[in-house]
């Protein structure tokens, strides 16, 4: 029978039969319920045909992979597929095992609590293997590492220490909350893939199997001697949470790390501005027009910080009055309704990132802003508990300047007193245009497996001309348009919106003469560029006469360029 098996993911361990058609995402309407934000509320489907299960993306923002290919089209799932939707993995139709007759004729008896090893190496590894398949980011992994290394070795301290560009950065420390690690040792077993070990301290490198180390595991005892036994310990926990930490690393790269784009100097500005407050703890307000790129922008900040191994939960207060309180606050189970766990909970150690602030209710906005006061969070089963969040907010305005009139509640604009950066509108940097089209062209092409088309140069003047009301946002749109229809081949001026063929940046001010004659010249420009300067050719493609052509190329006062024996072109 066909069924879904969820591996990874907050509903790892649940099997869904396919016995019918079968919505996948956020939604609790669907079939297939993911509570994860990086599953859209209607993510995918799966249709059942003709003896036949096929899977189809919903214009996800993230989208949808089958055995590690992103799919753009329906496509029919086979037995052993993979399918990752946001953070979990389904294997489909997982092959049936059927129970038989047989096995030993006087099989012994024994409770499983007394087989597994309680006391040793054996058990050592048997409790950090545990802690470590639990683990869900980077920074989880190495925090229980260090933590499993003080327990297992009865060390005093311990540390998990990753290696970066500048030195070696203590990533998790148990035991003390600083500590200094000998520099020699840490490099030999970087360096030459040892153990170094002496009488009162270790040091394992951090490695997965084939690869080359890219951290260490320190540990330090002082009332008694490590044995060699411990050092061989220490080595398997080095190799078991380097092959942790890799399998992690890998699960967030296959999501595209934000980026931002812009190579003018006011984003030049803005780029230099996300970085101090990306290494600062303080709340970050972003505000801008709308479509600027501020939750874009939001992103980047936490992929920069220290807490960009841990999640980033975005919470869109625009929702219902009711569905944001939940979202924030959590829901209590109740009969048919699983209970709901609070985005302050679920950003612990991570980022909260607020989308139109301004548009929070008062009640939610106080009662949020007592708890962040407080560093707590509503607990799953009742009461709180503490929680380190830091708070990143979208807005139109500042809300410094919104808590004065009114418009955001006070101790809310006290609570996000930090940084406040304001996100440009594209037509004050209109240098940053084509950079970011063709991102998104290339990026629409690829859906498609196809190569991105080629702008001609009227159509780069006129999209860097035009001055994007919605601004990236309306960008982007665009862009996909352009990339998904002309995909591998070449974009004029008449392949443009109409609204960007005119050109908006003085659209109110021109007679309806004016717009026609504008449309015209650029109809006529880019028609003499494709034609290689040909005239005849260029008339056939406008449709008119080689004459009415001559007689508007003098009109407009366009140069046509020579063919190549230096003849103009006929």
């Amino acid at each position: 029978m066909p069924a879904l098996l969820l591996l990874t993911g907050p509903s790892a361990g649940l099997r869904y039969e396919v016995l019918s058609d079968m919505a996948i995402g956020r939604s609790p309407s669907c079939e297939i319920p993911l509570r994860d934000d990086q599953v859209s509320r209607k993510h995918a489907q799966l249709t059942v045909s003709e003896g036949q299960v096929r899977l189809a993306d919903l214009d996800s923002r993230n989208g949808t992979l089958v055995n590690g290919a992103r799919i753009s089209n329906e496509v029919v799932l086979y037995p052993g597929d993979r399918v990752l939707v946001g953070s979990t993995m389904a294997v489909f139709e997982p092959p049936p095992v059927t129970l038989v007759e047989g096995g030993p004729t006087s099989p012994g008896h024994v409770p499983i609590e007394e087989v597994l090893p309680h006391v040793g190496a054996a058990a050592a590894l048997y409790s950090a293997g545990t802690a470590l398949l639990g683990a869900t980011s980077e920074a989880m992994v190495l925090r229980r590492l260090a933590d499993e290394v003080a327990r297992a070795l009865s060390a005093d301290r311990a540390a998990a220490l990753l290696g970066t560009n500048t030195g070696l950065l203590t990533a998790a420390v148990s035991g003390a909350e600083a500590m200094a690690v000998p520099r020699s040792l840490a490099q030999v077993a970087l360096e030459r893939k040892e153990l170094v070990q002496a009488e009162s301290e270790m040091c394992a490198p951090l490695v997965a199997s084939g690869g080359m180390p890219f951290g260490v595991l320190y540990a330090t005892r002082a009332d008694s001697a490590f044995t060699g036994g411990e050092g061989q310990l220490l080595a398997a926990l080095g190799r078991l949470g380097g092959r942790r930490t890799r399998r992690c690393a890998r699960g967030w790269s296959r999501r595209t790390s934000p980026v931002l784009l812009g190579a003018s100097r006011v984003m030049r500005a803005l780029g230099e501005a996300a970085r101090r407050a990306a290494n600062s703890a303080a709340p970050v307000v972003l505000h801008g027009e709308p479509g600027t790129g501020k939750t874009q922008l939001a992103r980047v900040i936490h992929a920069r910080s220290p807490r960009a191994l841990e999640p980033l939960v975005v919470v869109d207060c625009r929702q219902p009055a009711d569905a944001v309180e939940e979202a924030l606050f959590g829901r209590a189970s109740a009969p048919g309704r699983p209970p709901v766990a609070s985005a302050l909970l679920r950003a612990d150690q991570g980022s909260l990132l607020l989308q139109h602030v301004d548009a929070l209710s008062r009640g939610a906005a106080e009662r949020l802003a007592r708890l962040m006061a407080r560093r707590v969070a509503p607990a799953r089963q009742g009461g709180e508990e503490p929680v380190d969040v830091r708070l990143l907010v979208t807005s139109v305005a500042p809300v410094a300047l919104q808590g004065t009139r009114g418009e955001v509640e006070a101790s809310l604009a006290r609570a996000l007193m930090g940084f406040e950066l304001e996100v440009p509108p594209l037509r004050d940097r209109r240098q940053d245009v084509l950079v970011l089209l063709e991102r998104f062209v290339a990026r629409a092409a690829r859906r498609v497996r196809r190569e991105p088309p080629t702008l001609g140069p009227e159509a780069k003047r006129l999209l860097a001309d035009y001055s994007w009301p919605q601004n990236v946002r309306e960008l982007e749109l665009v862009a996909e348009r352009l990339g998904l229809l002309y995909a591998g081949g070449r974009v004029g001026a008449l392949h443009l919106p109409p609204e960007v063929q005119q050109g908006s940046t003085a659209i109110d001010a021109q007679t309806l003469q004016a717009r026609v004659g504008r449309l015209e010249r650029d109809a006529i420009a880019e028609a003499l560029r494709e034609s290689g300067g040909k005239k005849v050719r260029a008339a056939a493609l406008l449709g008119i006469s080689r004459p009415t052509l001559d007689k508007k190329i003098g009109e407009y006062g366009l140069a046509v360029a020579r063919g190549r024996r230096g003849e103009e072109g006929r």
